[in-house]
């Protein structure tokens, strides 16, 4: 009986880990804005006031409640305000993101 509930513990382990791997916050990423590197946005003015995909990692964020963030990839970094959509991330340094929203 012990190493039936040892095996179904670990199985409920795996599955809870599997779970926290595809985190999602907000609306999520919208799969038909193309991908762009944080140096675009800076490069093409054309790109402020439209919606892009940027993917990189979490290099800061807000301490307090976790209203901003500062998203890298290899090319620069942008800051990322969720406050305007009254959300929230909870503490994610070095993580990887993928974020959708529009330039400003």
């Amino acid at each position: 009986m012990k190493r039936v509930l040892s095996v179904l513990l670990a199985a409920v382990i795996v599955l809870s880990l599997m779970g926290c791997s595809a985190e999602k916050y907000g609306a999520g990423v919208d799969a038909k804005i193309a991908s762009v590197k944080v140096k675009d946005i800076f490069l093409d003015n054309s790109a402020i006031g439209r919606k892009v995909t940027v993917a990189g990692k979490i290099s800061s964020q807000c301490g307090s409640n976790g209203c901003w963030f500062v998203l890298q990839d290899d090319t620069g970094q942008v800051f990322i305000n969720l406050g305007p959509n009254n959300m929230t991330l909870p503490p994610r340094m070095n993580k990887t993101a993928t974020v959708t929203g529009i330039v400003y």
